[in-house]
């Protein structure tokens, strides 16, 4: 037996053993079934993982799309597949090894070439980042979690790309019966990027945004512990905002949702299509670009204008004022209103 068809077989075993483990989402995309456009997508990208060697991935992909497709940008790292077979993983933990291979941005090569070693990168498993461990932009060498990327731009079509990979980026313990995950370092991560958030504190606080400041400051530590990877973010700034009438877990929740991953200056921003979507500190909320214009150089989220852009930027932090507080659900909408 040849060893495509003996791979391709035992990938149309697994995933027919983890189905029952992935059908719990299928109902999140099933409408994306008859589009044309996503069916399209889903069959170029099965036929390009499969023709360079990673038919495990290509069949996942196939039968269960909402997983890599969750959410408005992904970057999808492929494990080949001797590494998927040599890890004996057992099919229940395969959504959560193949989370840890998926990052809620998208992230071409070039793109990752730009950015320094020790870069944290956020996965699809909560809390946990994968780390840019060797980057030579000259040779185009860049590895992840000490694997090398062998087949960059794999796939790159709209907000999708798509990295094969040499090995994975976890290790499977099979006396603990779990999946190692690496834990991503850098240099703001060993002070907990206190320095960082205090300096965007005592920014706004001497620049007219006192209350979105103290708001800031109370909630600081909670968002380095829970986003230890957290490596840069962009903050909408409202002015005039009674925090003093909100609960604990209610200031901690506005103040997330003003707070989006990446730093993304304005013109970043303005050059983002009206309806993209970006990704907030509040677990499963997103706000949405409602008006950009290069020409203009208006820019609005959620409908509520950045009237002062780049305020602060840093390395790391990026920070705009807005004319009102954002509203993201319900709750916070009539807290704000």
């Amino acid at each position: 037996m040849g060893k495509g068809v003996f791979f391709t077989s035992a990938s149309m075993v697994l995933a027919v053993i983890i189905t029952a483990t992935l059908r719990s989402h299928h109902h999140e995309t099933r409408h994306n079934s008859n589009n044309p456009s996503f069916t399209d997508f889903r069959s170029n990208a099965s036929h390009l993982l499969r023709s360079n060697g990673f038919n495990f991935v290509a069949t996942f992909l196939h039968i269960s799309p909402d997983l890599f497709l969750s959410t408005p940008q992904t970057t999808i790292f492929a494990v080949p597949d001797g590494a998927i077979s040599n890890l004996s993983l057992p099919p229940y933990m395969m959504k959560h090894f193949l989370a840890y291979h998926i990052s809620p941005l998208k992230l071409t090569m070039q793109d990752l070439l730009r950015k320094p070693a020790t870069t944290c990168l956020p996965t699809l498993v909560l809390r946990k980042s994968v780390g840019i461990t060797k980057s030579d932009a000259k040779r185009g060498v860049l590895e992840i979690n000490n694997v090398l990327i062998t087949h960059p731009d794999l796939f790159v079509k709209g907000l999708v790309t798509i990295h094969g990979l040499a090995g994975s980026f976890a290790s499977f313990d099979r006396q603990q019966e779990s999946i190692n995950l690496a834990v991503c370092e850098t240099g703001q991560n060993k002070n907990n990027g206190k320095d960082e958030w205090g300096k965007v504190v005592k920014f706004l606080g001497s620049s007219g945004f006192m209350a979105f400041a103290i708001g800031l400051n109370s909630v600081t530590d909670r968002i380095v512990k829970d986003f230890p990877d957290l490596v840069s973010v962009t903050i909408f700034t409202p002015p005039n905002v009674a925090l003093m009438a909100m609960s604990s877990p209610l200031l901690d929740k506005f103040m997330r949702s003003h707070i989006v991953f990446e730093r993304r200056t304005f013109k970043q921003l303005a050059s983002l299509s009206a309806g993209a979507s970006l990704r907030t500190l509040v677990a499963g909320k997103h706000v949405e670009i409602t008006e950009s214009s290069k020409i203009s150089h208006a820019v609005s989220i959620n409908g509520v204008a950045i009237t002062a852009p780049d305020l602060f930027s840093s390395k790391n932090f990026v920070v705009h004022g807005i004319a009102r507080p954002l509203n993201i659900d319900d709750e916070l909408s009539s807290m704000s209103g």
